[in-house]
């Protein structure tokens, strides 16, 4: 290992002639002598801004840098790397670093002008990286090999001159067969330390790249050898819209375990750690660095998994082990950033009156008193407030993804029916649950999507989309106009941009498709009586008997919607027969809807169904109070088919897209508001991938838009 001092105030007079003067005046009082000895090693309170910015507390570190709050968990490091006699670097305590990995230049040498668009990409897309990260900086060539015969890259001064100008750089660390011809020094003028050394990093998944503490480790059987450990550093982010249980991160410990942050901030909003966008994966995973919430009915390794109820909590105990589904997101690049809340056993709550173990999230949408939806609530409401948060997962056996999309304005969507694993997820009706996605693009509901159910054997092949829109014009006529217009021009911008066509049919008259009215089809008031008992024997059962047993006989606090069921569940038990016969009426309910939508080998599904949706619903306040004399915007639905319990019923996939926005005058805010309005779209079993195909297809040519986050979806 070779250190070398590099005169940079000399530097800078010779290539900038008036850059010397224009260092801050404490710099330029800190560098007025040479001196090769090394300085005493900066802590990390000294950087920052005093011993009294950093709390360390549970093996973590919590501390400031440019008035932004940064958290760094101490109990393993990120990564390693091997050092000799690293006293001069003067970090034996915890000190910044960025790590940039650098393409080998073709002509050879190495300047500011390859540096300079790393850095300002980095800024560019990073909310975690700051300037104080750049005290210390190790560059590396990306694509160097262990080859002793391999020549040396060379530096051009410009690189350092650039980091100290801009960055008040400390000290440079250069890995492998970088190396920098400087320039003789001049007298009286500052240095930088610039250290070498051939180790290499540890084994990992990751590309090692952005912003980490790091701190020196000394071998203890050989004082002169140790190692270079990086930390990760995530930024806190305060949910100031309830919408989160918890924040949490990777303890790095090989086993995949996460541990909850449970801090707030002054006013007592949960810090949410997030991670650097700049951390990605070997081999250019298609998720990297994609920061994600997760609805609490799933288990992740080490965090416990609430589904909005305490007295589960405590029943269920340690989690040990994380949902495949997580799983394969984590392994294709995802960031878990937090669990989201849910309604008590993910059931239909959606305002405040029914919350009772939580707070219900407050929207962000409108006069920020709005509805966030049911058992999806926190996962849509955090996607659609937060510009630092890329998407949520979340469950749906009923249509929690989907109400919560149409409501708060994003795009949801519920799969065909096994199309992904639910192990390692509470459901509250296992007949119908899947996992989905809450997103603000088609883009990113398309590139998630494709990564999370990729691989299922579920997945029906097409070879071009349908001709056939099946539009049920029921409820046209008691539309407000200005929505009837904005859906029509949807239909029509669409047909014209895909070649398609619209068939408007109805439900309520003698027409092909129209909805049979027999007994031997599951209505909705079937479908909710047999998830209700359902529940009961698979959980609220075990639960109660479970709390019983150790309270005296008491029965558990469940709020009043979940102990209504329960008790009556309990009092009037199904049978095994009563089971096989609501079964029999989903199948019979499921041929029928799917033979409607129809099936197609060139194009997967015959037809693409289509209808607003949840305008009987929107707009919706977050207390039932304000609801009672509310206009919603379809007064009167005639429409027997709710529209998300067909999809439900059937094991058809049902996407939820935004198409646009109107006014309506709120009770809160005695102002003008905007609510999303958005489109229900399904297709038959199996073909979530012709269903993305022609939501991205919309989006390229601006039919369909990303949604922002805040008060307006557009």
């Amino acid at each position: 290992m070779l250190k070398k001092t590099l005169t940079i105030q000399g530097v800078l007079a010779l290539v900038h002639p008036a850059s010397a003067a224009t260092l801050p005046k404490a710099q330029q009082a800190l560098m007025t002598t040479q001196n090769d000895e090394p300085e005493e090693p900066h802590n990390l309170a000294a950087l920052i801004h005093g011993p009294q910015e950093v709390l360390f507390q549970d093996q973590s570190l919590f501390y400031t840098i440019g008035n932004i709050q940064y958290f760094t968990p101490s109990h393993h490091p990120i990564n390693t790397l091997p050092l000799e006699q690293t006293s001069e670097y003067g970090m034996d305590q915890f000190q910044p670093i960025v790590i940039i990995p650098i393409t080998k230049p073709d002509e050879g040498v190495l300047t500011v002008q390859h540096l300079r668009p790393i850095v300002e990409d980095y800024f560019a897309k990073d909310d975690v990286i700051t300037k104080g990260y750049f005290k210390n900086v190790l560059l590396y060539h990306i694509d160097e090999h262990e080859d002793e015969d391999e020549e040396e890259s060379p530096i051009d001064i410009s690189l350092p001159v650039y980091l100290v100008k801009e960055f008040q750089t400390e000290s440079i660390i250069l890995k492998g067969r970088l190396s920098v011809n400087l320039p003789a020094p001049g007298i009286g003028l500052p240095s930088i330390p610039i250290h070498r050394t051939k180790g290499s990093f540890s084994e990992t998944r990751e590309i090692i790249e952005g912003p980490y503490l790091v701190k020196y480790h000394q071998n203890n059987q050989n004082q002169k050898q140790g190692q270079l450990e990086l930390y990760p550093v995530f930024r806190l982010y305060p949910d100031i819209y309830k919408t989160f249980v918890n924040g949490i991160y990777p303890i790095n410990d090989g086993f995949a375990t996460y541990k909850t942050l449970n801090k707030v901030d002054q006013y007592g909003n949960l810090l949410i750690p997030v991670p650097s966008r700049l951390r990605r994966e070997k081999g250019n995973q298609p998720s990297a660095g994609e920061r994600v919430a997760v609805k609490d009915v799933y288990d992740i390794k080490g965090v416990p998994t609430s589904a909005g109820l305490r007295v589960y909590q405590a029943f269920r105990g340690d989690v040990n082990e994380t949902a495949s589904s997580v799983r394969k997101l984590d392994g294709r690049g995802a960031v878990i950033v937090g669990k989201v809340r849910t309604s008590p056993f993910a059931v239909e709550n959606e305002v405040v009156e029914q919350t009772f173990d939580e707070v219900y999230p407050f929207s962000p949408r409108g006069d920020q008193y709005q509805s966030c939806g049911q058992a999806s609530s926190g996962p849509a409401c955090a996607v659609a407030a937060y510009d630092w948060l890329d998407f949520a997962i979340a469950s749906d056996s009923g249509g929690s993804i989907r109400e919560a999309a149409a409501i708060v304005g994003l795009y949801g969507n519920k799969p065909s029916r096994g199309i992904i694993s639910t192990d390692g997820v509470l459901t509250d009706f296992n007949w119908t649950n899947t996992l989905g996605i809450l997103a603000r693009s088609p883009e990113k509901l398309k590139k998630v999507i494709e990564v999370w159910y990729g691989d299922s054997q579920a997945n029906r092949r097409f070879n071009h989309l349908p001709k056939t829109l099946l539009v049920p014009s029921d409820d046209f006529p008691y539309m407000r106009k200005d929505i009837r217009n904005m859906v029509m021009t949807f239909l029509q911008d669409t047909e014209r941009a895909l070649g398609m066509t619209t068939e408007m049919i109805t439900q309520n008259k003698s027409h092909p498709r129209t909805h049979p009215h027999h007994g031997n089809m599951m209505t909705i008031t079937d479908f909710h009586n047999v998830a209700n008992a359902w529940q009961w024997q698979n959980i609220g059962k075990p639960l109660v008997e479970a709390y019983e047993h150790i309270n005296q006989g008491r029965f558990p606090p469940v709020g009043a919607t979940l102990m209504d069921r329960w008790k009556s569940a309990r009092e009037h038990p199904w049978s095994g027969e009563d089971f096989v016969v609501m079964k029999n009426k989903q199948i019979v309910a499921a041929e029928w809807f799917n033979g409607v939508i129809g099936r197609d080998e060139e194009t997967c599904s015959k037809t693409i169904y289509a209808e607003p949706m949840e305008l009987e619903e929107i707009p919706k306040y977050r207390e039932s109070k304000l609801n009672f004399h509310n206009q919603t915007f379809l007064p009167i639905r005639t429409n027997p088919l709710f529209p998300s319990l067909p999809a439900s019923i059937s094991g058809a996939p049902h996407y939820v897209v935004p198409i646009g926005q109107v006014p309506f005058h709120s009770s809160v805010s005695d102002k003008e508001e905007m609510q999303t309005i958005s489109m229900s779209l399904m297709a038959y079993p199996g073909c979530d991938f012709m269903l993305l195909d022609f939501i991205n297809k919309l989006g390229q040519v601006g039919i369909l838009k990303e949604v922002k986050t805040g008060r307006t979806a557009f």
